[in-house]
């Protein structure tokens, strides 16, 4: 899934425009509910090195927060990861590069909505 689609989808979903917090790293966006203020996902292109990766490119993730008890059978994909720069705990990262079908991210993004309202 691209970024872009991943913007569409929440736009549809639930009226969410990317919030661009960050001018040093502007393939940054934050997801935040619009009642309460929450983030419900943060999009970013890291190094892979940071998430034990090779290549030198960037890679586009998604941070969403899961269900503790979810978190581990999540982490059995190649394409899901401890959550970085997040707690490692409620929140996992997602390749949008990877092979996880666009269906799977939107659950992701919808159980992380649901779980920050």
């Amino acid at each position: 899934m691209k970024p872009s689609e991943l913007f569409a989808y929440v736009k549809e979903a639930y009226g969410t425009e990317p919030e661009r917090m960050w001018t040093k790293w502007p393939n940054y966006a934050v997801l935040r509910n619009d009642v309460n203020r929450r983030w419900y996902g943060v999009v970013m292109d890291v190094p892979p090195g940071r998430l034990g990766l090779e290549g030198t490119e960037p890679v586009f993730i998604l941070n969403v927060k899961v269900d503790p008890d979810d978190a581990l059978v999540l982490r059995m994909s190649s394409d899901i990861m401890p959550a970085y720069h997040m707690n490692k705990k409620n929140w996992v990262s997602v390749r949008l590069d990877g092979e996880l079908p666009d269906a799977m991210i939107e659950d992701l993004i919808d159980m992380s909505r649901r779980l920050t309202s």
